[in-house]
């Protein structure tokens, strides 16, 4: 299959830098690569605010109460931290699934909102209910930018002069996108998608601590039945569950990389009960949480049932 010059770079890069299944830094601040010679399960994540430009194969993803399936030339923007389900449903080694994609900069975005001046027209979701998870077309301009940041990995030592630039050029690009509705509503500071977004970052910032929904309602500037509301509409999911996802993926991170024991995991990250620890992990990950130690064989920890989507 014939590959244009922005794939075959991306993958000549993956190459040269080891890359494996998870996406793999660059070296330009907040851009990472993502190359896959099969398709994958599905895994529970937790999606950083991004934008992901597709360049081969194909991805679903289940996040904000909906799947939504990017291929080869399609766009994805997250624009909001969110607990999710991913999958390369298309990839081969003739044929690998490649994207490029940049972490979002939320003050970056409020800082260029009020210098848009009229946004075309074209936004196929209508704006009083923009999607916290979004897919559009990675139109020329947007493609370009891409390349152009993309080929700075090439030039190091232009890596402080000019990404900066570039970056604000692609965060222009994106807000103007048909796809980019909930960063304009983000940009809004009274908006409910900004309220949620605070409420949010509270919940990432103190996710072993105990917060109550009130607590959290009150940052939003809601009451407690406005903010559940509209926190379920964003992010397809409730305050409880959303903190327990992170504690899950966080704890993941801990044993997996051998930095805590079972049990110390499940208390670092604010569980109180190392059975009901057990019980959500395995309810999330498919497995119980033994299986993930290092040098633990599937067949001793006890295999358990796959991933659910």
């Amino acid at each position: 299959m014939q590959r244009d010059e922005l794939t075959e770079r991306v993958i000549a890069l993956a190459d040269a830098v080891g890359a494996g299944d998870a996406p793999h830094p660059t070296g330009v601040p907040g851009l990472s690569l993502n190359r896959r010679l099969a398709p994958s399960a599905l895994e529970p994540m937790v999606y950083d605010p991004l934008f992901c430009l597709v360049l081969s194969g194909a991805k679903a993803c289940e996040a904000a109460g909906g799947r939504v399936t990017f291929a080869k030339g399609q766009s994805l923007i997250v624009s909001f931290d969110l607990p999710s389900r991913a999958q390369v449903v298309e990839a081969s080694r003739d044929a690998p699934y490649v994207a490029l994609a940049l972490k979002l900069d939320l003050a970056l975005i409020r800082e260029l909102m009020p210098l848009m001046g009229d946004v075309p027209a074209r936004d196929p979701v209508p704006e009083a209910q923009p999607r916290a998870v979004a897919l559009g077309e990675g139109d020329a301009d947007i493609r370009e930018a891409m390349g152009r940041l993309f080929t700075l990995t090439q030039r190091p030592e232009a890596i402080p002069v000019l990404a900066p630039g570039i970056i604000r050029e692609i965060h222009f690009w994106l807000l103007r996108a048909a796809h980019g509705a909930m960063l304009r509503r983000l940009a809004e500071a009274d908006s409910h998608a900004a309220r949620i977004g605070r409420a949010i970052t509270q919940l990432r910032q103190s996710f072993a601590s105990t917060i109550r929904v009130e607590d959290l309602a009150t940052t939003a500037g809601m009451s407690v039945s406005g903010f559940h509301a509209h926190f379920r509409q964003i992010t397809g999911t409730t305050p409880v569950r959303f903190q327990k996802h992170l504690r899950l993926m966080e704890a993941r991170h801990l044993i997996s990389g051998g930095q805590a024991s079972v049990t110390a995991a499940a208390f670092q990250v604010g569980y109180a009960s190392a059975s009901q620890f057990s019980r959500d992990y395995s309810g999330l990950f498919g497995h119980p949480p033994r299986r993930d130690l290092p040098g633990v064989l599937p067949e001793v920890a006890g295999t358990g049932p796959g991933p659910q989507g």
